[in-house]
């Protein structure tokens, strides 16, 4: 009778173990991919030439959703040299969250 609570005791720890092991696993594929995305789309704002035209918000796959804002932050006096903020963010069901942020300077002939 002992041992068998023993067993049943470290049966029901063995579980515990894999269940914070899976928890865990889908945490980092979860956050994998919101990286994946969110470098993307701030690669799209990069290889544009004017990055103010990629603002807006992307949906993906498995309930991901991504929001990018691009901001002036300093501008040259002539107005030939400006530097823009592109900050990305990514979220995710249940509560998931990332941002991330570039800076992009941007050359203008005149």
């Amino acid at each position: 009778m002992v041992a068998l609570a023993i067993l049943g005791v470290a049966v029901v720890a063995i579980f515990q173990l894999f269940s914070i092991t899976l928890r865990s696993t889908k945490q980092a594929e979860d956050y994998t991919k919101a990286l994946f995305y969110a470098r993307s789309m701030l690669d799209e704002a990069y290889a544009v030439p004017d990055p103010r035209k990629e603002s807006g918000a992307l949906d993906f796959e498995g309930g991901f959703e991504g929001t990018r804002q691009v901001a002036l932050k300093s501008s040259s006096e002539d107005g030939s040299v400006k530097l823009y903020e592109i900050t990305v963010t990514v979220t995710w069901p249940p509560k998931g969250n990332l941002k991330i942020s570039g800076l992009r300077t941007v050359y203008e002939a005149q």
